[in-house]
């Protein structure tokens, strides 16, 4: 039947009883005034005329009149039951009219992710507390393993023949590569625990970049690397938040860019973030700096920038160098959330790969 020859009928149709959801009309007061049949399949009653809505679901007026003012649907339990129904409110004439749905399945399916979820956040943490707290155990026989190695190669134990000193320079290398490739374990571990002792506080941004830069100047000569820091003029140099943290994800991020280069320029830039620029990266209503580091010669392709933070998403398909790295960034990424900041990697054709660091930072209590 099509719906002008449904409309052009004399007789009444209850529309309202074909409704596929339950509706009923509510008092201001929670009295329910009329129910339609699904309704009253939902709650259960088919008496439901001149009764409490909230002898039905729990917290049911204050549910219905947040629904109506915040026009959204809210999850609410059937009293005394398992069942929960999802409702909207709208207000008419200074009653409330609701429309409900069975939410049951819904409700606990969004339970159980959230639930899994939470438990997995406690696994995550108690793996990374238990590395932490073993850490010590674990390095401390290959530090006896490289410094044997090595004294032995220096001739403190007696003379050794050409191929045993070609051995021990192996263990010697490989005790010393899986050492660093711990610390970066152990270092992932402490960012992903979250863990920190906030200490914000006044600080000279510019300084500490310029600090963590000299550090290894050592290894920019071995490699034939050289830097730049720029920083824009007006640029605010002295902000508040915490340096402890900001300089140890600076040295990550520098230390990686230098063992992935072997030649070329670390061109590093610091200024203040337009309101713009933030609001692009949902970082509106803050102060922030932004710090770009240049990599002329870093082979960072670009099918790699998805997966360039997330170790464990290349450890089935990358180089050991490359899993090393995506443990590094991976610290750099853990540290600047806690900083409510962000880090991301881009690459800029002709000039190699940008990473591009926001900082927020704090109001001075005085300004």
């Amino acid at each position: 039947m099509g719906i002008k020859n449904l409309l052009s009928k004399t007789r009444v149709i209850d529309i309202q009883s074909c409704l596929p959801d339950g509706v009923i009309l509510i008092t201001p007061e929670g009295v329910i005034q009329w129910a339609n049949n699904v309704a009253q399949e939902l709650l259960n009653n088919k008496e439901l005329i001149n009764n409490d809505i909230n002898n039905y679901i729990d917290k049911g007026l204050i549910c219905s009149i947040e629904s109506a003012e915040t026009n959204t649907a809210s999850i609410v339990q059937l009293v005394g039951t398992e069942k929960y129904l999802e409702i909207t409110s709208k207000s008419i004439e200074g009653a409330y009219v609701l429309s409900m749905r069975d939410a049951t399945q819904k409700y606990k399916t969004v339970n159980n992710i959230i639930e899994e979820h939470e438990n997995y956040k406690k696994i995550n943490y108690d793996k990374n507390s238990f590395l932490i707290k073993l850490s010590n155990d674990l390095k401390s026989p290959l530090h006896s393993i490289i410094g044997f190695s090595q004294a032995i190669v220096d001739g403190l134990g007696g003379e050794v023949s050409e191929k045993q000193e070609k051995y021990l320079k192996i263990i010697n290398k490989n005790s010393s590569d899986l050492l660093y490739f711990f610390n970066k374990l152990i270092e992932l571990s402490q960012t992903e625990s979250g863990n920190y002792d906030k200490e914000v506080k006044l600080f000279d941004i510019s300084n500490t970049i310029n600090t963590v830069l000299k550090t290894y100047q050592q290894l920019y000569t071995e490699k034939s690397i050289t830097t730049n820091f720029e920083i824009e003029e007006s640029t605010k140099k002295t902000i508040f938040s915490d340096e402890k943290a900001f300089k140890l994800m600076f040295q990550i991020l520098i230390e990686t860019l230098i063992r992935a280069t072997d030649i070329g320029t670390l061109n590093v830039t610091l200024e203040n973030a337009d309101e713009e620029f933030l609001a692009t990266h949902n970082l509106s209503n803050c102060s922030a700096m932004v710090i770009t580091v240049l990599s002329s010669n870093n082979a960072i392709l670009e099918s790699e920038i998805p997966t360039l933070f997330d170790p464990y998403a290349v450890i089935d398909k990358s180089n050991k160098r490359t899993i090393l790295r995506a443990i590094a960034l991976a610290s750099t990424r853990n540290i600047m959330n806690y900083l409510n900041g962000m880090i991301w990697a881009e690459t800029i054709p002709l000039k190699g790969t940008a990473f591009k660091i926001i900082l927020p930072f704090e109001k001075e209590v005085n300004e």
